[in-house]
C-alpha cells in the first residue's frame, strides 16, 4: 500500500512560541513531525498539506468582526512553514476558481517561455516527483481550496486507486480544528485515513486530543499513537 503524508498548517504562527496563535505542545511533537516528513521524503512518499493563508482584512481577525488575533498573513514570517526544506521542493496551490479543470498559473521554467498552467494531473505528477503540494486555505479544511479535491483524486489514481492508498495526517491542530477537518474531508471522500497523534498538537491539550480521537474514530478515521505504529 502506498502512503501520502498530509502536513497540516505547520507554520510559524502556530508552532513557534513567538507566533501570533502559538499552540503549546510537548517538544516531542515537533520531533515527530520532522521525523515523519524525513521518513516520507526518504521513502519517496508524496507529501501534500495545507497552509493557513490570510489577507490583512480576513473576516476572522479581531478588528474585522472576528475572534482571532491576526495570523498567517500571506507573505509574513508567521505564514511560512517551519520545515521549508522538507520536502526539498514545494509548490503552493492558491485558492482559485475551478471549472472544468484546475488551472494553477505558475512562473516560467525557461526565460521567455511565459507562465505555465498546471492542471490537476500535472500537479499530481509533481507530487509523485517529490514536490510537496501545499494548498492555501482560509478556513479549517484543506478542501476549502477548490483545487485540493481534484488534485488528490488524480494523485490517488496514479498510485493505484483508493484501495491502494493510505493518507497519514500530521500537524496543527487536533482538538476540533484543521487536522480534524483534513482527516474528515479525506475520509468523506472514501480514502483510508490515519491521524498520527504523536505528530499533532492539540488545542485544548489532553482533553482536546481525546475529543478528536473519539470523533474521528467514529467517522472511520484510524487514530494511531506512537506505540501503535506502523
Amino acid at each position: 500500500m502506498r502512503r501520502i503524508l498530509v502536513d497540516v498548517d505547520t507554520q510559524h504562527d502556530f508552532v513557534d512560541p513567538s507566533g501570533a496563535l502559538h499552540v503549546p505542545a510537548d517538544p516531542a511533537v515537533a520531533r515527530a513531525i520532522e521525523a515523519a516528513l524525513h521518513e516520507a521524503e526518504a521513502a519517496g512518499d508524496p507529501i501534500v498539506g495545507s497552509v493557513d493563508s490570510h489577507a490583512y482584512d480576513a473576516w476572522e481577525f479581531e478588528g474585522n468582526g472576528g475572534s482571532f488575533t491576526p495570523h498567517c498573513v500571506k507573505g509574513t514570517r508567521g505564514w511560512l512553514r517551519v520545515h521549508p526544506g522538507r520536502p526539498a521542493r514545494t509548490r503552493f496551490v492558491p485558492m482559485q476558481v475551478v471549472g472544468e479543470r484546475v488551472a494553477n498559473l505558475v512562473g516560467e521554467r525557461v526565460e521567455g517561455e511565459g507562465p505555465r498552467v498546471l492542471d490537476a494531473a500535472a500537479l499530481a505528477d509533481e507530487a509523485l516527483a517529490g514536490v510537496g503540494l501545499f494548498f492555501e486555505k482560509e478556513v479549517y479544511s484543506l478542501f476549502s481550496n477548490p483545487a485540493a479535491a481534484p488534485v488528490l483524486e488524480q494523485l490517488v489514481a496514479r498510485l493505484g486507486g483508493p484501495s491502494e492508498v493510505r493518507f497519514d495526517v500530521i500537524g496543527y491542530c487536533t482538538g476540533g480544528y484543521c487536522v480534524d477537518a483534513a482527516a474528515r474531508g479525506l475520509r468523506s471522500r472514501g480514502y483510508r485515513v490515519r491521524v498520527l497523534a504523536s505528530a499533532t498538537a492539540a488545542i485544548g491539550g489532553v482533553a482536546g486530543q481525546a475529543q478528536s480521537r473519539q470523533q474521528l474514530s467514529a467517522s472511520g478515521v484510524e487514530w494511531r499513537e506512537a506505540e501503535d505504529l506502523p
